[in-house]
């Protein structure tokens, strides 16, 4: 066989074998990502009271963690219903080593502020879970406890037997220390339920005028907590 045949034969060949491994190259990675578990979905349907402190500036999740964990493993962002007050969730394929799922608010680095409800996952699940129906109510004082008094740090001056000008800001101290209490610092009441423009802790966050030394106006930065507290005493300062 001359060379002007050789040539074509050679690279004829060369192109059969390449075309070959990669046939079999790839079907070998397409088999080892096939070897994987699906896990099960968790349902849940929720009733939202006092929709109008749903949270803006933070995150609804509702998602699936592990043993004591900050942040979810997989999750769905909760928006806040157009129509009515319910919302029906769903996390699909749970990770198998997921503990509890959690209707919660995250943080913009996805770290949990606060939970409104837990439900603990047993280890051994084989099939998918139905969540008992459940309300959730937004106003919840504690989480003013938590995402006001003691996220903001107020209660690093408001502790102890008396606090600062008297007031306890601590948790268990701080519901009875601010309601229909009377200030030391104006003739208004620290919190006089129904009534915003009466109570005193709101002209102590957002008023310069109101406390000169420090001044308390830049201690809470994001306003939906400030109209968090408008809304809570708005509302008669709900204690739930």
């Amino acid at each position: 066989m001359n060379g002007t045949y050789r040539r074509p034969l050679r690279a004829a060949v060369l192109a059969l074998l390449l075309c070959t491994t990669v046939r079999c190259d790839s079907g070998d990675i397409y088999e080892s990502h096939q070897a994987t578990t699906e896990g099960v979905s968790v349902r849940g349907t929720f009733e939202l009271l006092n929709p109008e402190v749903f949270p803006g500036e933070y995150d609804l999740i509702f998602g699936a963690f592990g043993e004591g964990g900050t942040s979810a493993l997989s999750s769905v962002n909760v928006l806040k219903p157009a129509d009515g007050n319910k919302v029906e969730l769903s996390i699909e394929n749970v990770p198998e080593d997921a503990r509890s799922v959690r209707l919660c608010m995250t943080n913009s680095g996805r770290q949990v502020v606060y939970t409104f409800f837990e439900y603990a996952l047993d280890d051994d699940r084989t099939s998918d879970i139905d969540l008992p129906s459940a309300q959730i109510d937004l106003l919840e004082y504690d989480r003013i406890q938590r995402l006001v008094f003691q996220q903001y740090n107020c209660v690093s001056c408001h502790q102890g037997e008396s606090g600062a000008g008297g007031l306890l800001l601590t948790e268990g101290n701080s519901y009875r220390s601010l309601v229909g209490t009377a200030s030391t610092l104006s003739d208004k009441l620290r919190v006089k339920p129904s009534d915003p423009e009466g109570s005193f802790l709101l002209d102590a966050l957002t008023s310069q005028e109101a406390i000169s030394s420090p001044p308390h106006t830049g201690f809470v930065t994001r306003s939906e907590d400030i109209d968090l507290l408008r809304i809570w005493i708005e509302k008669g300062c709900p204690q739930n």
